[in-house]
């Protein structure tokens, strides 16, 4: 035990009398969020555009985005519903957007029991039916009077799971929801993923599409760049 104890005691104290390479670790992490988003401009616009009308009380369309890994698809949608948030707040409107990742989510259940959360409700672990927890989250959100964006991010990889149902029934809330309202921005990795969906939910989910491209070798490179002056 204290042959351990002394050897942690060296890493340790190596570590802290180590000179400090990185000026910012947290940069160089996958799910670092930049200030700045480079070569996604035209992105960013066309999301920002279509989340708008939120700020006035109405429910934007619901968008459908896709392109292959790595191309920016989370990071824009973070950035811009953000921003969107903090313009809301300002303004005094009652918008708020809920983030899932559905492939660590990985069921129907534990993706409308993050939506509970998000807005205040409680729910175990497991325990009740998907469609209890759905039921709750409902009423929960139209007591709220919010105007609720809500992003499925790698919704392809449920979708190919577990079918079609939990997007059928998003995409159908609006119609008894009384005072909140629902708009949904599924991201996806796969670009056949229309073809896996119910031609009802493809409608409604692809009132507006934004593709990424994958980034070129010279797009990379300023994208590194600018990375490691903030890292190092």
């Amino acid at each position: 035990m204290n042959n351990h104890t002394n050897l942690l005691d060296e890493v340790f104290e190596k570590f802290v009398s180590t000179a400090r390479i990185f000026r910012d670790r947290e940069v160089l992490r996958h799910d670092y969020l930049p200030e700045k988003l480079p070569h996604r401009e035209a992105q960013i616009k066309t999301l920002g555009e279509t989340v708008a009308p939120v700020l006035k009380g109405a429910r934007c369309s619901n968008v459908f985005i896709y392109g292959k890994t790595g191309t920016g698809k989370t990071a824009v949608t973070k950035y811009v519903l953000q921003h969107l948030e903090v313009k809301a707040k300002e303004l005094g409107a009652p918008v708020k957007f809920c983030y899932v990742n559905c492939r660590l989510a990985g069921t129907e259940y534990r993706v409308f029991s993050v939506l509970c959360r998000n807005i205040g409700i409680s729910v175990p672990f497991t325990g009740l039916s998907v469609g209890e927890v759905f039921n709750r989250f409902k009423n929960g959100l139209d007591v709220s009077k919010k105007l609720l964006i809500i992003v499925l991010d790698e919704i392809d990889a449920l979708i190919k799971a577990r079918g079609d149902t939990l997007l059928y029934e998003l995409t159908r809330i609006n119609e008894t929801l009384r005072n909140s309202k629902v708009s949904l921005i599924g991201i996806s990795n796969d670009l056949r993923l229309k073809e896996f969906l119910d031609p009802r939910v493809l409608s409604s989910l692809s009132e507006e599409e934004i593709v990424f491209r994958p980034y070129d070798a010279s797009e990379l490179k300023n994208i590194l760049s600018e990375r490691a002056k903030l890292a190092f």
